[in-house]
């Protein structure tokens, strides 16, 4: 038996609410991810639509716009599943928060950092005081 777990249990799903109901975005397939990179990178084009439905999926775009969610909720959901994918999950929160918006991230980053004094180096023992 491997010593490493299951790839798909070290990660939680992306779900996103909206109007009461939580959408569950899929992970992006190494095809999808790629393109993903040509789009950031100037290689690929894709038009808005075409690209919501490359991070989000099909099956999730088809569904929010039946379910008549707004395209500003629609476009966050697309900026969160990159985030999501491009950085960490923690940014996505970010994303998902502040929409991008730097005052709001820059407000968002001072309420949930860590205090000073945790942010202090704990090991100083063999330091010395300066005079």
């Amino acid at each position: 038996m491997s010593q490493f777990k299951d790839f798909n249990d070290l990660f939680d799903p992306l779900a996103l609410p909206v109007g009461g109901k939580e959408y569950t975005i899929p992970p992006l397939s190494f095809e999808a991810g790629a393109r993903v990179n040509g789009v950031l990178d100037g290689t690929e084009e894709l038009n808005e639509e075409q690209f919501l439905r490359l991070v989000l999926s099909d099956d999730i775009f088809d569904q929010l716009i039946a379910d008549g969610v707004s395209a500003q909720a629609i476009n966050r959901f697309g900026k969160v599943a990159l985030t999501d994918f491009k950085y960490t999950r923690e940014m996505a929160i970010k994303m998902w928060e502040t929409a991008g918006d730097p005052k709001a991230m820059t407000e968002w980053d001072k309420q949930n950092a860590p205090s000073r004094a945790l942010r202090r180096s704990k090991s100083t023992g063999t330091a010395r005081k300066t005079r």
